[in-house]
């Protein structure tokens, strides 16, 4: 894996995760994710492939689509 950077959990299925680093995909088996992660947390991955949690990215990414959405509600 040559793809470092940030990465989104886009879709799980079969125990099958399918991170989204920019415009590329990278495919692991979720046993291999912290247990519990789910679609739309974020992760860090090195160039060596090794894949952390960004619980923080996570937060903090969360909060500006909520906040994109309330605007949305209130027009």
């Amino acid at each position: 894996m040559n793809t470092p950077g940030n990465a989104v959990i886009d879709r799980i299925s079969d125990g099958i995760a399918v991170l989204l680093v920019g415009e590329d995909e990278i495919v692991v088996g979720l046993d291999t994710l912290p247990e519990g992660v789910k679609e739309g947390d974020w992760f860090k991955v090195d160039a060596a492939g090794n894949i952390a949690a960004a619980p923080e990215m996570t937060r903090e990414r969360k909060k500006v689509l909520r906040g994109k959405l309330d605007r949305l509600r209130n027009r």
